[in-house]
């Protein structure tokens, strides 16, 4: 039996729009979750989930009462409100009738580093809400260990970041606001390897050992990787283009990377 709470109080509902805002957020440590498929991987997932408020219309789908009903064993905090307010607390134009309420978690290196990781991808200055969400759910595609986001990255907690990870930031570790140059002579001395992205002086990937601990760090989509990390490059590689564009999108281009990377490593 799925237990409801018809209506909510306007300070609440007033708290729960703010998360639209990195003030908001950062102020309250939550952030929003819209849609089915978002809110379904963060229920299976280990994230702290609050609430999810949902309207009537939405707890007619049989995919949605199935995820009430999962939430419900978790102990999820489940809101019936009316379509009105929740589009009030929407981010989106066309709303799925249903919106998750989470904790922000912060992921350390001391929790990565247990897990022994082996593939990490660092991005660094990225600031397109759908490039970041692309390449976190790029990296959760081809296995990637962790992904580590430089201070000036876009805030990972953004509603287009969110729904752009399709629920892949809910299974891959993620650790934000790093400064990656401590960051990188920190895996250098765990014997990682680390492979840059560089147009003028990269290499093609084909023939590189790819063996053993690797980290890529792909650059800002206008500036590239920084001259400050570039010097700790083991590896600059690049993509090989034959028509006439000169560059490709950064989350193009890492899928690409990593499509080859994982393949390598995997034979």
């Amino acid at each position: 039996m799925i237990e409801k709470k018809m209506t909510l109080s306007r300070e609440t509902l007033k708290k729960i729009a703010q998360l639209k805002t990195k003030k908001g957020r950062n102020k309250q440590g939550r952030f929003l979750i819209e849609g089915v498929r978002l809110c379904e991987e963060a229920v299976k997932s280990a994230w702290e989930i609050e609430s999810l408020l949902y309207t009537g219309d939405a707890a007619e789908n049989p995919r949605v009462k199935a995820l009430l009903q999962n939430a419900e064993k978790r102990e999820i905090e489940l809101c019936q409100i009316r379509a009105s307010n929740l589009n009030r607390i929407s981010d989106t134009v066309t709303s799925q009738g249903i919106v998750g309420v989470a904790k922000i978690s912060d992921f350390t290196a001391d929790q990565l580093f247990q897990r022994r990781p082996e593939f990490i991808l660092a991005l660094d200055s990225i600031k397109d809400p759908g490039n970041l969400g692309t390449l976190i759910r790029t990296a959760d595609a081809f296995g990637v260990d962790g992904v580590i986001l430089s201070k000036d990255c876009v805030d990972l907690f953004n509603s287009k970041v969110v729904r752009s990870t399709m629920g892949s930031m809910f299974h891959v570790p993620i650790m934000t606001e790093i400064d990656l140059q401590d960051f990188l002579l920190d895996l250098k001395n765990r014997n990682f390897k680390i492979l840059l992205t560089e147009l003028k002086e990269g290499k093609n990937l084909e023939g590189l050992d790819l063996s053993g601990k690797f980290c890529l760090v792909m650059g800002s989509e206008a500036e590239g990787v920084s001259k400050d990390l570039i010097r700790l490059g083991d590896h600059l590689v690049k993509i090989p283009l034959w028509g006439k564009a000169e560059s490709l999108n950064v989350a193009v281009a890492c899928g690409i990377l990593l499509h080859e990377i994982a393949k390598k490593r995997k034979t």
